[in-house]
């Protein structure tokens, strides 16, 4: 069982004009472009694999969880403390 997980309850992420989607790790919290490398579908609407890809629930096509998140569009969520 992977210990990757999508955010695929959660509303809409925007950022500007681009819609994310919530991808957690044991590493973080990243937001992920939500759009398919191969033809645009919604990632969010996948399914993590057990060899850690995201699958596209469009055509079946399956990405690297790393290699998701190590584009340039992925933004990795940083924890902070508020009102120390």
């Amino acid at each position: 069982m992977s210990a990757t997980w999508i955010g695929k309850d959660l509303p809409p992420i925007r950022r500007g004009e681009r819609e994310y989607f919530l991808l957690g790790r044991e590493d973080g919290l990243y937001l992920v472009l939500n759009q398919c490398p191969h033809r645009g579908g919604p990632l969010k609407s996948g399914f993590v694999n057990d060899a850690d890809e995201i699958v596209c629930p469009q055509h079946g096509s399956a990405f690297s969880v790393e290699a998701l998140i190590a584009r340039p569009t992925t933004l990795r969520l940083i924890e902070q403390e508020i009102g120390s």
